[in-house]
């Protein structure tokens, strides 16, 4: 069962970006596969922790590249931006870091919180740059 499932309303009309967005949602699907549907507690955490780390490491290369076409075409709410992109890299690694420690880390609310970060990062505050970069030729 997934998590979440990419609708066209989430769309930027920036094809990258939208590529990426689609593959977060994949690995957030990942991670909720693996809590909740695994019955092996070993197999889970290994799991859990190979997909948290994907995820790190994804987030950081999408937030760069967003980042970077920012800077690029001077998109005027960058630094609002990347304020929110900092603040999910820190939630990201808290929750690599209390599943390391083995703190259940992975419940209920983690899993509310990554659905706020679609609907309110990626349905408000990107999509708000697919404009800008449209006119500046990026599709």
């Amino acid at each position: 069962m997934a998590f979440f499932k990419w609708d066209e309303a989430y769309s930027t009309n920036v094809q990258e970006f939208d590529n990426d967005h689609k593959k977060l949602i994949d690995l957030f699907n990942g991670v909720y596969k693996q809590v909740f549907e695994c019955e092996d507690l070993e197999e889970e955490r290994a799991l859990t922790h190979q997909t948290l780390v994907e995820l790190l490491e994804y987030v950081k290369y999408h937030f760069t590249a967003e980042e970077e076409l920012m800077i690029k075409f001077n998109f005027p709410q960058y630094v609002e931006h990347k304020k929110e992109h900092e603040y999910y890299i820190q939630e990201v690694n808290k929750f690599l870091e209390q599943h390391n420690e083995g703190v259940v880390a992975l419940s209920f609310p983690t899993f509310m919180f990554l659905k706020e970060w679609i609907t309110k990062h990626i349905m408000v505050r990107d999509k708000s740059y697919g404009k800008f970069f449209n006119d500046n030729g990026i599709n």
